[in-house]
């Protein structure tokens, strides 16, 4: 297994090469004939390692002796080393070439002798640097094929499994169980025995039911338990266990179940008599079938194998035990049973079980309290605490416990513990794109909340992720992050404050990921971490240090080749200095996270990071960035966010034309955008655009940005002067920009704002739109088209409007505020508007808010607003009655502050849906709603929350 996992690792970096230059022989070679010789020559080369690695992989390297597996490793260790270092020329010899491309487009007067110096400099060096890392690899190759092919020619061929390094035998599990060692698994057991039990089909008489979770988190136990149940043994005519593992055979599995239910050994061999076998004693049958630890993702696996099943009785079951909620989805008629991880407390029970075995407890309570330390490193997962206990019971003082609590469960045997067989099969069977994926995430420390767009950001800077068709890198990364989540390599755990869902890598995974990668990944933790001799061939480092100066300066002397150095503590006890040498010693740098540093400047060096693809830079106290940064070329992803002190963009910032996410924020930075900032045309990410007067600053920059998506905040719109000019931005012909933000700064010229707004239609597919400072006369028509998908709303300080547009027109609106209009008087029936679509169909809030001026609103349908759940009037200081609201069935909380002008409820009484009346310095209603004696009390006194001036009303019983 051990060796498999080295094949492995070593596979993913050659495919990631192969990948590269694939690439580079389409885009590049055509121009250095020198180089495309010798890169064809390598490519073969690779080819030929990389079968070598599949076909020792593919027979478990049980092909090797132990002598053989201490060379195999260090040549596993060199071919990986040696396809970074191929995969840097490459990607030199690009940049490059797009540098000269880029510099002649900015400057058409210059020749072509740039380039083609250039080009002659490849044709003498880059043959020689790319044949010098062939011949390494030819010769790691001839050694790797002498001692594989001695060690085959002295096997028969007929022993040597071509399918799987994982026959089935080796993790074949049957239906027997000791529920001694089952702990925390009684609810999921009625769970899944009452769908077992359930009546209900689908189409076929037969359901599927997936149980699925991450390897060691106790699928099979669980599996067990149900199986033997007495209510289901009780409810089925035939019981039927069996293994399936990563061989899928389907000639196998179904003479098993033959085998199984026949008690004889099934002679068949052809798929036809073996599967017609089965049906005949399946047919009219109530049978439960088991299939456990199902790994096959194909459909036309699962379609060959249940053919027969779908002749048993009506209420058979299928119930599959998988890691994968692919293969759940593939197979389920049911929705897939997801396990999740125990408790500490069950943990240490199960764990203790184990520890105690054949001992009294209570003469070994002084450890119990180091038990429990231990216990909560299972992080949830039964075979770690099964393991563990295991081990445990062979120590017998606490000295012997506490070095098992400081040593971590991960310097535990893997040949006795069992953890990480388990968990490595995972590894083993991931396809080659997501082994690198994978393991890059040992960068990070256990625990660390993933966000799945900066993972893929990093992926792509790395090069992990190819190019496929014409679809967007990072949508296919998000194919790749959601390939893992299916394998349960991670898990969902929460959504932050910005919306954003956050994931979370169990901590067994996350040594697992530590384990492949310890040739290429540190990531160091603390001030007393040592470096290990082999780390000065690291490609991927973080420090998660509270000091980080000393360490950066380390690790540029020590880990020359790095790609990746992220800083990830964010408790710096004093400002970092970035020394103008640091980034000419680590000049192949893909990615650099320097976030929360306490930074002030960044040197002129950094041009020197030429493959630098991602840079973040957020959180420090940087007022500018170097002009020098616009020779990045490669350059990806540049965040800049919450650098408050910041002023100005380089110059000439528009040379970066690979840029593809620019993080600002959104207000409180730049002054103005840098001249031609148009030429990014492959901005995606562009948080913030500040129109400028000068030539080449102005709205018409967006133009062609016609990749750009999320959110965008548009300010100093006063600086747009005609219709002409606002449709120069193209806003209508960008579908994925999801959310708008249209800000003037001062007031204007009216007219002209009137028409510069409609100038600045947005493409239907806009989700959130916010308006501010707009000094028109009136709204677009554009704003109530009924073809709009708008969700949210907010118009503010557009204080010469009188008439709000017929939002009520929008189908999908939820949210809308309103405030700060000076000019609105009256809110009538036009705001609901009219035709088919009317009435606010899907608003669910409605805020009004600084209405200064507003007095009615009159010409509320009994249709209208149906799906109004909260409705606020905060500081309108002149409005005297409020519309009826009785019609309102769904409306569920009331707020009406600083209103003191509001004469009394509506007459008609409020909805009876209403739970929650809010009542804050308006002094008529406040008496008016006093208990038992005011004359508005009996339209509220049935309300259950009542708040008047911040005192809560009891309810009347």
């Amino acid at each position: 297994m051990e060796a498999a996992i080295e094949a492995g690792i070593a596979q993913a970096s050659l495919q990631v090469l192969l990948e590269r230059i694939t690439d580079f022989a389409v885009k590049e070679t055509s121009l250095i004939l020198g180089v495309d010789d010798e890169i064809r020559r390598l490519q073969r080369t690779l080819q030929k390692i990389r079968a070598m690695l599949d076909l020792v992989g593919r027979n478990q390297l049980n092909l090797l002796n132990n002598s053989s597996n201490e060379a195999w490793k260090m040549w596993v260790a060199d071919v990986e080393k040696l396809s970074y270092n191929a995969e840097d020329i490459l990607d030199e010899i690009s940049l490059d070439i797009l540098q000269v491309n880029a510099d002649h487009l900015n400057d058409p007067n210059k020749n072509y002798q740039v380039r083609n110096m250039l080009l002659s400099s490849f044709k003498l060096t880059m043959p020689h640097e790319i044949g010098k890392i062939r011949k390494e690899l030819e010769d790691i190759a001839t050694e790797m094929d002498s001692v594989v092919m001695t060690k085959l020619s002295e096997m028969d061929s007929y022993k040597i499994s071509t399918k799987s390094p994982l026959r089935s035998n080796c993790f074949a599990t049957s239906s027997l169980v000791n529920e001694e060692f089952v702990v925390g698994r009684e609810n999921d057991k009625e769970e899944i025995i009452k769908m077992l039990l359930t009546a209900k089909v689908n189409r076929s008489n037969v359901s599927v039911i997936p149980l699925v979770g991450m390897g060691g988190i106790g699928k099979t136990t669980l599996a067990q338990i149900v199986y033997n149940d007495n209510r289901v043994v009780q409810n089925f005519d035939l019981r039927i266990w069996i293994s399936v593992s990563v061989d899928f055979d389907v000639i196998r599995i179904t003479k098993s179940i033959i085998e199984s239910l026949t008690g004889k050994r099934c002679k068949l061999s052809d798929l036809d008599p073996i599967q017609s076998k089965l049906q005949s004693l399946l047919s009219g049958k109530k049978f439960l079938l088991l299939l456990d630890d199902y790994w096959t993702e194909k459909y036309g696996d699962w379609d060959v194998l249940c053919g027969p099943f779908r002749v048993g009785l009506r209420g058979s079951k299928v119930l599959v035990t998988t890691r994968s909620t692919i293969v759940a989805s593939i197979l389920g008629t049911f929705p897939a049973f997801h396990l999740k991880f125990l408790n500490d407390k069950d943990c240490w029970e199960l764990m203790k079980r184990r520890a105690f075995s054949n001992k009294d407890p209570e003469e070994n309570m002084n450890l119990e309290e180091i038990g429990r330390k231990i216990a909560k490193k299972c992080s949830g997962l039964p075979l770690a605490a099964k393991s563990l206990g295991g081990i445990l019971h062979f120590q017998f003082n606490e000295e012997e416990w506490e070095s098992v609590l400081n040593s971590g469960m991960w310097d535990l045997p893997q040949d006795k513990d069992g953890i990480f067989s388990s968990l490595l099969i995972s590894y083993h069977f991931l396809p080659a794109h997501l082994r690198k994926c994978f393991a890059y995430c040992s960068i990070f420390p256990s625990n660390h909340e993933f966000d799945m767009d900066e993972l893929i950001l990093l992926w792509m800077a790395e090069g992990f992720i190819q190019p496929r068709g014409g679809k967007r890198l990072e949508d296919i990364g998000c194919d790749y992050f959601n390939e893992l989540i299916w394998r349960s390599f991670f898990q969902f755990s929460h959504v932050n404050l910005h919306n954003q869902s956050v994931y979370k890598m169990h901590d067994l995974i996350h040594c697992m990921a530590q384990l492949v990668s310890a040739n290429t990944c540190i990531c160091l933790r603390d001030d007393t971490s040592h470096w290990h001799p082999a780390s000065t061939n690291a490609r991927h480092l973080s420090l998660c240090l509270p000091n980080v100066q000393q360490m950066v300066s380390k690790a540029s002397t020590l880990c020359k080749n790095l790609r990746s150095l992220l800083v990830i503590s964010k408790n710096c006890k004093s400002t970092m200095q970035l020394p103008y040498e640091l980034f000419l010693k680590v000049r192949f740098l893909r990615v650099l996270d320097l976030s929360c540093m306490d930074i002030y400047e960044i040197p002129d060096s950094v041009e020197y990071l030429k493959h630098l693809r991602f840079l973040n830079l957020s959180e420090n106290h940087i007022q500018r960035l170097p002009e020098s940064i616009s020779n990045l070329i490669g350059l990806q992803t540049l965040k800049l966010k919450n650098c408050f002190e910041f002023l100005e963009l380089p110059t000439n910032f528009k040379k970066l034309t690979n840029l593809r996410h620019l993080h600002l924020d959104v207000k409180n930075q730049l002054n103005y955008m840098p001249s031609d900032f148009g030429n990014l045309v492959n901005l995606q990410t562009l948080y913030a655009f500040i129109v400028g007067k000068d030539r080449g600053c102005g709205i018409g920059q967006l133009g062609n940005m016609k990749f750009l998506r999320g959110s965008i905040c548009i300010t100093n719109l006063e600086n747009v002067l005609s219709v002409m000019e606002a449709n120069e931005a193209n806003l209508c012909m960008k579908p994925f920009l999801d959310s708008l933000w249209l800000e003037w700064n001062n007031s204007g010229d009216r007219i002209d704002q009137q028409e510069v707004l409609a100038g600045l239609q947005p493409h239907p597919n806009l989700k959130e739109l916010t308006i501010i400072n707009y000094s028109g006369l009136m709204f677009p028509s554009w704003l109530g088209d009924p073809l709009y998908k708008l969700r949210s709303i907010h118009i503010q300080s557009c204080k010469y409007c009188s008439i709000l547009p017929s939002l009520g027109q929008l189908p999908l609106l939820k949210h809308l505020c309103i405030e700060d209009m000076s000019s609105l008087v009256l809110v009538d029936h036009h705001f609901c508007g009219c035709g088919p679509i009317k009435g606010f169909p899907s608003l669910e809030l409605l805020i009004f808010q600084n209405m200064p001026n507003l007095m009615e609103w009159k010409g509320l349908d009994c249709c209208d607003l149906l799906h109004l759940h909260e409705l606020t009037f905060t500081n309108c200081q002149r409005l005297t009655s409020l519309p009826s609201l009785h019609n309102l069935s769904s409306l569920n909380k009331l707020n009406i502050s600083r209103c003191p002008k509001l004469q009394a409820l509506p007459e008609q009484g409020l909805p009876v849906s209403l739970q929650s009346l809010i009542i804050l310095d308006s002094a008529i209603i406040r008496e008016r709603c006093r208990v038992e004696e005011g004359e508005d009390w009996y339209k509220i006194n049935r309300i259950p929350k009542i708040e008047i001036d911040y005192v809560q009303i009891p309810m009347v019983t």
